[in-house]
C-alpha cells in the first residue's frame, strides 16, 4: 500500500490531479496566505479528494508501469488489487492512512470522507514555507505608544498676537499704495492749471504773465490760450452740459479745441476727477442746462449721450 500511495504522490508533483479507478480522484488545490490573530500562514497547496472522479485516464497505470518496469496490463492489475485491499481495510478498520496524502474515513454505504494532511511536504511548492508567529506583547506595546501620542495646539493668546501682527503688516503694505494713487491724481493735472492755482494763492502781487515767463510756458495759438483759460473752475456757472469724459488732459484739450472750432465757443475742460470732462456749455440755472442738453441731443447726433453735471 505504501508503494501505491508513493506513485500517487509522484504524479501529484507533476500534475494537478490523479484518478484512482473505483475509488476517486486526488486534486491539488492552492490556498493563499492568511493573517490570523497570532500568526501568518504562508501560501500552500493542499490535497483534496473527489469520489465522483471514477474515469480511468491511464495516467496512474503508466506511472506504475514505468517505475516498476512492468507491462501496462500488469500495472492495471496492481491498481485493481490495491483498490480492493483499500476498501477491505476501510470496511474493517473504518479508516486508512494514505501516506502523506491524508486519511480516508469510511462512513457506510460506500461513503468516504477525506482528511488531508496538514502539510503536504512532498509538493515542491510547500518547501521551506513556515508559519510566522507574531508576539502579542509587541502589539500591546505598540497600542500603548499610540495611546500616548498627543497633539498640542497653540493657545488662544497665540492667535490674538498673530491677528494683530497681520493687521499691522497689512497697514504697512497698503499705506504706500494709497499715497501713490493720491500722487498720481495730482500729477495728472496740466502744468497750466498748476500755475494758475499758485497764482490764485499769491496775494495779487505777481500777475499770470510774469509767472508764465518763470516756468517757460508758451501758448502757441489764441485758441489754445482760450482752452487753458476755460480749464479753470468756474464759480458762477454750476451746471455744465458734459459731452465727453477723456482719460488725459491732452486728449481733453484737443477735443475742446475741435468744439471751439465748430462754433461752440464756450466749450471748456472741467477740473479733473478721475477723468477729464469736456463741457460744451455752462449755466447758472439747472432748468436752462437741462433744456439745452435735451435740445442738443435732438438736433445733433454727435451729442446723443450728453448729460448735465451739477456741482
Amino acid at each position: 500500500m505504501e508503494n501505491f500511495c508513493h506513485h500517487i504522490e509522484n504524479l501529484l508533483v507533476q500534475h494537478d490531479y490523479v484518478v484512482v479507478p473505483n475509488l476517486g480522484g486526488f486534486v491539488v488545490q492552492k490556498q493563499s496566505a492568511q493573517l490570523l490573530h497570532n500568526r501568518i500562514t504562508p501560501p500552500t497547496s493542499v490535497i483534496s479528494f473527489n469520489p465522483l472522479m471514477q474515469y480511468a485516464d491511464g495516467l496512474l497505470a503508466i506511472e506504475i508501469s514505468r517505475s516498476e518496469q512492468i507491462s501496462y496490463r500488469q500495472a492495471v492489475e496492481v491498481i485493481d488489487n490495491s483498490v480492493v485491499q483499500l476498501w477491505s481495510d476501510l470496511r474493517e478498520n473504518g479508516r486508512v492512512q494514505l501516506g502523506d496524502l491524508g486519511k480516508l474515513i469510511y462512513g457506510g454505504m460506500n461513503n468516504l470522507t477525506f482528511l488531508p494532511s496538514m502539510k503536504a511536504s512532498f509538493l515542491p511548492q510547500n518547501f521551506e514555507l513556515n508559519e510566522l508567529y507574531v508576539s502579542t506583547i509587541v502589539s500591546r506595546q505598540q497600542n500603548d505608544e499610540r495611546k500616548k501620542l498627543t497633539i498640542s495646539l497653540p493657545s488662544s493668546k497665540f492667535y490674538k498676537f498673530a491677528t494683530a501682527a497681520a493687521i499691522i503688516a497689512g497697514l504697512l503694505f497698503i499705506s504706500p499704495k494709497v499715497a501713490d494713487v493720491r500722487q498720481a491724481e495730482y500729477a495728472s493735472l496740466s502744468s497750466l492749471s498748476f500755475v494758475d492755482t499758485i497764482s490764485d494763492s499769491v496775494a495779487g502781487k505777481t500777475d499770470a504773465n510774469s509767472l508764465n515767463e518763470k516756468v517757460n510756458l508758451e501758448v502757441s495759438t489764441p485758441v489754445e490760450k482760450k482752452i487753458n483759460e476755460k480749464s479753470l473752475p468756474s464759480t458762477e456757472n454750476e451746471f455744465h452740459v458734459v459731452v465727453a469724459s477723456l482719460p488725459t488732459q491732452e486728449s481733453a484739450d484737443k477735443y475742446c479745441k475741435e468744439l471751439i472750432g465748430a462754433n461752440f465757443s464756450d466749450a471748456k475742460v472741467l477740473p479733473p476727477k478721475k477723468t477729464y470732462r469736456v463741457a460744451i456749455q455752462s449755466f447758472s440755472n439747472k432748468d436752462e442746462a437741462i433744456k439745452y442738453m435735451e435740445n442738443l441731443r435732438k438736433t445733433d447726433t454727435r451729442f446723443e449721450t450728453a448729460w448735465v453735471l451739477c456741482k
